[in-house]
């Protein structure tokens, strides 16, 4: 799924490479969240 909408990116237009773009920095950031989180223990409640 990643690989291809990073290949359809590839053959789009400005707007649609700029979106893409935003699409992988929010997917980067949210597993960032998650790794931090897990790492950090916020997600087990004693």
């Amino acid at each position: 799924m990643l690989s291809e909408l990073f290949h359809s990116a590839m053959h789009s237009s400005a707007q649609g490479f700029v979106g893409v773009g935003i699409i992988w920095i929010y997917f980067i950031a949210m597993l960032g969240a998650i790794v931090y989180r897990v790492v950090k223990g916020d997600h087990v409640h004693h």
